[in-house]
């Protein structure tokens, strides 16, 4: 019988990446790719610029989002003195270090999602229960204010707007950028606020939870992650969510003196003079 053999190729990583961190990139994208391509060819010709776009805009700021989110999270244990996650690899702005495949696409595709969880040990800690009160904290917080930076760029858009002309398109296109900036990062926030574990929010309600709850709370911990599905799966989170998300982006419009209107009358004039967008 002759000699046979089988070859096996296999993608290598560029520049010395860890092979966890390419393999987890390389599940990552190649989903995202599938999924986006799929949901294009569902959709009209005439959409599929705008998706082509949204994507666009959406890919930076899932990683930025998410990145930040669980670097706070290791930015606050490491500064409170446990160096778990610095030994981990997770004190680092690398979105490699932080992306859960399964998180981010829910992400790009249901709006709302997570990373892959900081680890920290309690042990490390002065003052264990404020510190890990302090550390849930961090990562919504980090969130937030990207959120708030995101409605500041809108206002500056707007300000802008009275000393140079902008393009319909080039108008609309840093609109969107801006929009999506706050709407994702304020489903992140409010998200991972939840008090359902393992979300952020079930460490704060952990902390201002009476003792003589404690025990049920520990005991709800190992059903939570079952009722986070299902509650994903029947279309509860977004009717939670959603109004929460909606209320806080019109919030944070107003506290900036509503510059989405003042946008949305720069562009009304262009379309009143004739011009096409």
């Amino acid at each position: 019988m002759p000699n046979s053999y089988t070859r096996i190729y296999k993608f290598t990583p560029p520049g010395g990446m860890p092979p966890e961190s390419f393999n987890r990139l390389l599940v990552i994208g190649g989903l995202i790719v599938f999924l986006f391509a799929v949901s294009l060819a569902l959709q009209s010709s005439g959409s599929l610029l705008g998706s082509a776009f949204y994507y666009i805009f959406l890919i930076p700021i899932i990683l930025i989002s998410l990145t930040l989110h669980e670097y706070a999270h290791a930015l606050m244990a490491d500064f409170l003195g446990d160096p778990t996650p610095r030994r981990m690899g997770r004190l680092s702005l690398n979105p490699l270090r932080h992306l859960e495949p399964f998180g981010t696409l829910l992400l790009f595709f249901a709006g709302f999602g997570w990373a892959k969880p900081v680890v920290v040990d309690p042990a490390n800690f002065r003052v264990p229960k404020r510190a890990m009160l302090s550390v849930a904290l961090a990562g919504p917080l980090s969130n937030l204010l990207l959120a708030i930076l995101g409605a500041a760029m809108l206002k500056a858009l707007a300000a802008s707007l009275s000393f140079f002309t902008l393009s319909p398109a080039t108008t609309l296109i840093l609109l969107k950028f801006c929009e999506t900036m706050i709407i994702i990062n304020l489903s992140l926030a409010l998200f991972n606020l939840l008090p359902i574990p393992p979300l952020d929010g079930s460490r704060i309600t952990a902390y201002f939870l009476p003792n003589r709850y404690r025990l049920q709370y520990r005991q709800f911990e190992q059903l939570a992650p079952m009722l986070l599905l299902i509650l994903f799966a029947v279309g509860g989170l977004g009717v939670i969510l959603s109004p929460a998300i909606g209320y806080s982006f019109n919030f944070l419009n107003e506290m900036f003196g509503d510059p989405y209107r003042e946008i949305g009358i720069y562009l009304m004039r262009f379309q009143a003079g004739g011009m096409q967008y």
